[in-house]
């Protein structure tokens, strides 16, 4: 017995000694490297660049595509698209190509002073439609997948229910609210204090996204209080460090909120939920969700404190999908997405459900011509696009 003790201790300072050197080297490396360099590292090339807005084909060297449909993915406000592509391993992006999905990015840009005017309107009735032709013309289809994470999601649905586009096949939405009087802390902040908030904003313009990155880390106080303790006790671990980094990044790095487009959803979304009601409107249409006839599939945490459970669960009775799936995952708002756990919680079985509901290539690698009249659609939506701008 007094043997196997030894044998064990040996073992544990065995292994805490090279987890001491693993401490120093990683605490070294966290030190000299800038930490922009840890995110958005997959290939990608630019697909469309008009104004501030650009879309992205991202690839990886010898992975062959399986399916044709692509899938396109829709960031929120706030903050920047890398959330799709945050590291090596830890990245939406590449999981999607290593199962032979192509995805596309749409990147909204950051706003400045010459954006307060801008509205949502905008960004659902302009800009995302000119992302979606891109990406058909580009993938040289018709029917394409639409991903969204929280805002993102919204957005994803609104273009669909304002647009009626039916070919948007399916609809994937991770942590996205729409009743928003179930959004608990926040949904009572807007109601207690709305008409103070939007004052403010119109004080200042542009919503900051440092005021943006303040509020967002007050809703988990005690983490921020201990996520420097837990990253020395996990330095040893290489992943975690690159972990912590790009996570730190993302909060850290929140773009400026349009004023105007702040001000309408803090009144429409927020003070008299006007989307799960049916009475939303953009641009004189009406955003009515039973519109959306997509398969959809739906993602919430339970432990999200910004997009309870409850406000993503009820866009299953809002929409009009025949096909329609609602899953409860263990995580909170970031982690549902970019988690350690998100890989096999979240992106493995939409992967799998996308692999149902997606065109299958006739030839690995191959990309089948467009009919004519595809080629027509492609044209008429271009055409569409350009009155707009």
């Amino acid at each position: 017995m007094i043997r196997e003790f030894l044998a064990q201790a040996d073992r544990r300072a065995g292994i805490e000694a090279r987890r001491a050197l693993l401490r120093f080297l990683n605490g070294v490396e966290w030190l000299v490297r800038d930490p922009r360099d840890v995110v958005g590292r997959t290939p990608s090339e630019t697909i469309l660049h008009r104004g501030k807005l650009k879309v992205r084909r991202y690839h990886l060297g010898s992975v062959k595509l399986r399916y044709r449909t692509p899938v396109v993915l829709v960031p929120p406000l706030m903050v920047k698209p890398f959330i799709y592509d945050l590291f090596p391993g830890r990245s939406l992006v590449e999981f999607l190509l290593e199962h032979g999905l192509q995805p596309y990015v749409v990147d909204f840009g950051e706003p400045d002073e010459a954006d307060q005017l801008v509205r949502l309107d905008q960004y659902v009735l302009d800009w995302l439609p000119a992302a979606c032709a891109a990406v058909r013309a580009d993938a040289k289809l018709q029917e394409l997948t639409l991903l969204g994470y929280c805002m993102g999601g919204v957005f994803c649905l609104m273009y669909v229910a304002a647009h009626r586009d039916q070919q948007v096949r399916n609809l994937v939405c991770i942590a996205t609210p729409v009743d928003m009087s179930k959004m608990g802390l926040l949904a009572w902040v807007a109601k207690l204090a709305g008409r103070q908030v939007e004052t403010l904003a119109h004080q200042m313009g542009n919503v900051p996204g440092g005021l943006s990155s303040t509020a967002f880390r007050l809703l988990t106080p005690i983490k921020n209080v201990t996520r420097y303790t837990d990253l020395f006790l996990n330095l040893w671990n290489h992943e975690y460090v690159l972990g912590f980094e790009a996570m730190n990044q993302w909060v850290s790095q929140f773009v400026d909120y349009p004023r105007d487009a702040f001000v309408q959803f803090t009144r429409e979304f927020m003070q008299h939920n006007k989307l799960v009601r049916g009475q939303l409107t953009l641009g004189g249409r009406v955003v009515h969700l039973r519109e959306v006839q997509s398969s959809l599939i739906a993602f919430a945490g339970k432990t999200d404190l910004v997009a309870p459970p409850a406000s993503v669960r009820a866009l299953m009775d809002k929409v009009g999908s025949q096909d329609k799936t609602f899953l409860l995952v263990p995580a909170g708002h970031m982690g549902i997405l970019a988690g350690a756990n998100a890989p096999v919680q979240v992106w493995k079985p939409m992967v799998q459900w996308l692999s149902t509901r997606s065109h299958k290539l006739h030839a690995v690698g191959a990309r089948r011509p467009l009919s004519e009249s595809s080629k027509q659609s492609v044209r008429r939506a271009a055409e569409r696009t350009a009155r707009r701008r």
